[in-house]
């Protein structure tokens, strides 16, 4: 979420020596960022670079001689960055991605003149309904593939009428078309990319008892959460395509769909003190947003409209507020607003993510915004001096119950689950394996049952289709 520092280097396609063109800083908005473009005569490349301090990262033009930058497009705030750029092979037109918020995104085509230079104002063509990143072109210029909601699409160059490709493209991202050839037809590559995340349970009365499948299916089912009676279980899943919320028995029996938002992104589901309402975040309006929706079912109610990215929530102790991470003021913290809508109050201002609710309702606990290693810190449910805890939490797998808190530490290749004593201010090994956790742990009101999400499967395949037309 933040720019990271990188170089754009020349190598030959069968190895060799490398040469240095530029530097550059990009946001890495997504998990594949695509920060690269040929130019069709092969003498400069389009790639994403910062433009300025708090400036939307931009398009620019880098010669392979010179190593020369210059600034091809120019997107404003709230748009964060312009990533994936594509030139036609008839150099006329650049497609990219304009990046709204975090995973959330439109293609935009953009006229080019002589020297990659740009004739007019971008234009965008495929909206954010269907979220696509990844153009490429195919040889005639006339058509696009993107990927999008879990596949391969196609449009023509006038942004109309896309649709999905047939037989082909599941969880397909970054196709690649070859060059016309007399001797071969036209073959089209792509990566198929596939994680399987699934709830796991770990018996924690039964000291040494090692974690067992809890929720599975082909898909991922993740971000677990226990009712308060401990009879429900509310998940994120893409068993049925998109991410969605769920509700199930501790079993994975019992599954019910409880969303349809059809969104890019949807999940961080949690439960109201009273067990009646599920609040969670989606990013269905091209930004994440807080929304709220009855454990019965029934239409989710949008919660906030702010254009920044909410996530996170979860309710207070007692059911009036809801607590969320925000990046509102410029920096992610974590804040609270009332769980029936209104004005929204910033707590921190030492960063934060993932706040959750101490037993007792009096304090939140949260972790500052690194991806491993973080540290969790605890602070007054109406702001104040935050309390540094401990450190080496793994981002968001942590679950504070009454004597102390659960949490996922990183040791060498393997995580492992600690327990820390709040009054001895002292970790104990509850598990050695705990696999690959993904996300804040769940523990039963009886403090029997922990429940937890992890990767079990990621695959990675690059596939290659004949004959692609």
């Amino acid at each position: 979420m933040s720019r990271s520092k990188g170089e754009l280097r020349l190598i030959a396609p069968l190895g060799g020596p490398e040469r240095k063109l530029a530097d550059i800083h990009a946001r890495r908005l997504e998990i594949h960022p695509r920060f690269l473009a040929w130019c069709p005569d092969s003498k400069c490349v389009v790639v994403t670079d910062s433009a300025a301090e708090g400036q939307p990262d931009a398009l620019f033009v880098v010669s392979l001689e010179t190593g020369e930058k210059r600034r091809l497009t120019n997107p404003q705030s709230p748009s964060l960055a312009d990533t994936s750029p594509a030139i036609s092979p008839d150099g006329r037109t650049l497609a990219f991605r304009r990046v709204a918020s975090w995973s959330s995104g439109d293609l935009y085509f953009l006229s080019l003149g002589e020297g990659v230079t740009a004739e007019e104002t971008p234009m965008r063509r495929v909206t954010g309904g269907l979220n696509p990143d990844y153009p490429a072109w195919m040889p005639d210029s006339e058509e696009i593939l993107f990927s999008a909601k879990g596949g391969l699409w196609r449009v023509d160059a006038d942004g109309d009428r896309p649709e999905r490709l047939p037989f082909v493209g599941e969880d397909g991202a970054m196709p690649t078309i070859s060059s016309p050839n007399d001797r071969r037809p036209t073959r089209m590559v792509y990566a198929r990319t596939f994680e399987d995340e699934n709830v796991w349970r770990l018996d924690l009365s039964t000291p040494g008892s090692a974690p067992a499948p809890a929720i599975a299916s082909s898909r991922s089912d993740t971000q677990p959460k226990f009712s308060s009676d401990g009879r429900r279980v509310a998940i994120t899943s893409t068993r049925t395509g998109d991410w969605e919320i769920w509700t199930t028995d501790p079993d994975g029996g019992n599954a019910v769909q409880l969303t349809s938002m059809g969104a890019r992104a949807t999940g961080g589901p949690n439960w109201s003190p009273d067990d009646g309402q599920i609040v969670f975040a989606s990013d269905l309006e091209g930004q994440f947003d807080l929304y709220i929706v009855s454990s019965a079912g029934g239409k989710p109610r949008r919660l906030t409209s702010a254009p920044s990215f909410e996530h996170g929530p979860s309710f207070s102790r007692d059911g009036r507020w809801i607590y969320f991470c925000s990046n509102r003021s410029g920096d992610y913290q974590i804040w609270r607003m009332p769980a029936s809508g209104g004005e929204a109050i910033q707590l921190t201002r030492n960063g934060g993510w993932a706040a959750v609710p101490s037993p007792d309702g009096a304090s939140l606990y949260y972790t500052n915004t690194t991806l491993s290693g973080a540290t969790l810190w605890r602070v007054s449910v109406n702001g104040g001096e935050p309390e540094r805890v401990l450190d080496g939490v793994r981002f968001w797998a942590f679950a504070p119950v009454g004597r102390g808190i659960y949490y996922a530490e990183d040791v060498g290749s393997k995580t492992r689950l600690q327990f820390f004593d709040l009054a001895t201010a002292h970790s104990t090994t509850i598990a050695h394996d705990f696999g690959d956790v993904r996300y804040v742990p769940s523990v039963s009101a009886d403090d029997r049952t922990i429940l937890y999400s992890r990767l079990d499967a990621s695959i990675n395949d690059l596939m290659l289709v004949e004959n692609f037309r």
